[in-house]
């Protein structure tokens, strides 16, 4: 047995060196970018993946509200109830952004995205700017993406959400 100080780590593993199994070689580092160029810019497919992910979360919960309340009345929703709907659909996609942007700085699809609206040093976005990156969103999905045409000409430009809240979304 040698000292632990000295000894190379599971340098007297059993299953190194004297079972026949190669030393595994480490993995390389990975590439660090430079911190004074400043984030890198989220590319377009990143951000749809993650207002995908979004849309898909909030549908899902309304659609389950939707069911709980035919189930409570027994009744199958009327065609009068659609704009009740499409305004508990707004009322709740921004209660699932804002307080997440507040408190974390990045939505549930932002996360699955690896994407951030957050300074390094912040843990979350102020409210101000938070409300309206939720506003411009919405309003680019109200034009069906149209206002994105002005990024699509440069994919590092920011996007309409961004130029409203001040606060760009950067890769992590």
């Amino acid at each position: 047995m040698t000292d632990p100080g000295n000894a190379a780590p599971l340098e007297d593993f059993p299953l190194q060196g004297d079972m026949g199994f190669e030393t595994p070689r480490p993995l390389p580092e990975p590439e660090k970018s430079d911190t004074a160029s400043g984030p890198v810019a989220a590319p377009l497919a990143a951000r749809f993946s993650a207002a995908a992910a979004d849309a898909a979360s909030v549908l899902l919960l309304a659609a389950l509200a939707i069911l709980g309340a035919r189930v409570l009345t027994g009744q199958s929703p009327r065609p009068a109830g659609i704009p009740w709907a499409l305004g508990f659909v707004a009322y709740l996609s921004f209660f699932a952004t804002v307080p997440a942007l507040m408190l974390f700085g990045r939505t549930v699809g932002m996360a699955i995205s690896d994407l951030s609206a957050r300074a390094a040093s912040e843990a979350g976005l102020p409210a101000g700017p938070a409300i309206r990156r939720w506003a411009g969103t919405l309003a680019t999905a109200a034009t069906a993406g149209l206002l994105l045409l002005w990024t699509r000409r440069s994919p590092g430009a920011p996007t309409p959400a961004d130029r409203f809240s001040g606060c760009p979304i950067s890769l992590d």
